[in-house]
């Protein structure tokens, strides 16, 4: 006979629910549990983003503001340090100008900071000068200012008596310098009585001249004479050399080719001895050729 087992059975199922619920109340509380420590660190973690965002911008304002400070301290010092005074003043690039006229002209204080003075006003000041094709001036702390000049050379004298010279650009300069070594060209009749020191002369006769007199002055067969340079007709320019002897006839254009034919066949024209009276003259104008002649006579001898 099978025994029964439906007692026993039932018994079981009772046990079995038990533990169920058991597990579910321990799978509730650890849910609970998790929940908890999300809040907890969700809490957390706004505050850390919130710290981070202000606190280093907070420390740049505080370096930024020290470097201000340590700034503003090293400039007060140096324009109050007896260091950084005035001492010496160096000029360099002059041959005609004296160095005291070109500190006067700057306008330079003693005593003053070098931190002090402006240096674009010093510059302008210095070109100022008819004599200062340009100029730069800098600061050499502790105590030294520079200035840095490069001046016009003079290329001929537009007024014999007085000495008024002319650069190469067809600036006036003004009164040449006693102690200008040389003899200069003299440009003849070129009326620039109205001209002023520092004015630029625009006459295309004019500029023809002063291209003339620097490429035909510091010839070896001329070198301790001077030259003469007045206009001519149709634009041409007659240039006097060895003291009246000889005179160039050249044109208005093409001075550069005229001037380099001359000087390679100069030595052998003039290597004899010039015949006194009538001056020689010798004609550039035609291309290629240099036509010699006696200056009163229509004729002459192609060279």
């Amino acid at each position: 006979m099978i025994p029964s087992v439906s007692g026993p059975v039932s018994s079981n199922r009772k046990v079995g629910d038990r533990g169920k619920a058991g597990m579910g109340r321990l799978t509730a509380k650890a849910e609970k549990y998790s929940r908890g420590r999300k809040k907890h660190y969700s809490r957390k973690r706004p505050l850390s983003i919130a710290m981070r965002n202000w606190l280093w911008p907070a420390i740049g304002v505080l370096v930024f503001g020290e470097v201000l400070l340590l700034g503003a301290h090293a400039v007060r010092w140096m324009m109050t340090s007896p260091r950084f005074v005035l001492g010496e003043v160096k000029v360099v690039g002059h041959q005609i100008l004296a160095p005291k006229a070109i500190v006067q002209l700057a306008g330079l204080k003693s005593g003053k900071n070098l931190f002090e003075f402006d240096l674009e006003k010093i510059r302008r000041r210095i070109d100022s000068n008819p004599w200062v094709r340009r100029s730069s001036v800098r600061k050499s702390p502790p105590n030294t200012l520079r200035i840095e000049i490069e001046e016009r050379k003079p290329i001929a004298l537009v007024n014999n008596e007085t000495g008024v010279a002319v650069d190469l650009e067809g600036v006036i300069l003004g009164s040449l310098p006693p102690k200008t070594a040389g003899c200069l060209p003299v440009l003849e009749g070129f009326s620039e009585k109205r001209a002023r020191p520092g004015d630029r002369i625009e006459n295309s006769s004019f500029s023809a001249a002063v291209i003339a007199a620097s490429l035909y002055s510091g010839a070896s067969f001329n070198r301790e004479k001077c030259l003469n340079i007045s206009p001519a007709k149709n634009g041409r320019l007659r240039i006097r050399i060895m003291e009246g002897k000889a005179e160039l006839l050249v044109g208005g254009e093409k001075l550069e080719a005229q001037a380099a034919r001359f000087h390679a066949v100069a030595m052998r024209i003039f290597k004899g001895k010039i015949p006194s009276g009538a001056p020689m003259l010798l004609d550039l104008t035609f291309p290629g050729r240099i036509i010699v002649r006696s200056a009163n006579k229509n004729g002459g001898l192609e060279g």
